[in-house]
């Protein structure tokens, strides 16, 4: 059995985080069900996804927001990338946010 893509993971990722779109939604829940590999990582990332969900949410203490505003407004403009996926809608690009989960929650 062959290791999970990036792509593949970031697909089950827009999955449990509501990002895919009605047309992805079938194909996905069938890949799910027939795949024991990718059912785990799944259900791994649903459970990860949902203990986070029972954390307090904390405002952002002032001086972060306003630090961070300043850092945003003196760093250099650059174009956002913008790349085609398989399906015909764009995304932004994931991969710290996928980075972080992947090294830091769904550790084995």
């Amino acid at each position: 059995m062959d290791p999970l893509s990036p792509e593949e993971k970031e697909r089950l990722l827009d999955d449990c985080l509501g990002l895919s779109c009605a047309e992805e939604a079938a194909p996905l829940e069938a890949w799910v069900a027939c795949d024991e590999q990718t059912a785990d990582f799944h259900a791994r990332l649903q459970a990860a996804l949902e203990a986070l969900e029972s954390l307090p949410l904390e405002p952002c203490p002032e001086e972060l927001a306003e630090r961070t505003i300043q850092r945003l407004r003196a760093a250099p403009r650059e174009p956002l990338t913008m790349e085609r996926t398989e399906t015909t809608r764009h995304c932004l690009h994931r991969e710290d946010l996928w980075l972080c989960l992947s090294s830091n929650i769904l550790v084995k």
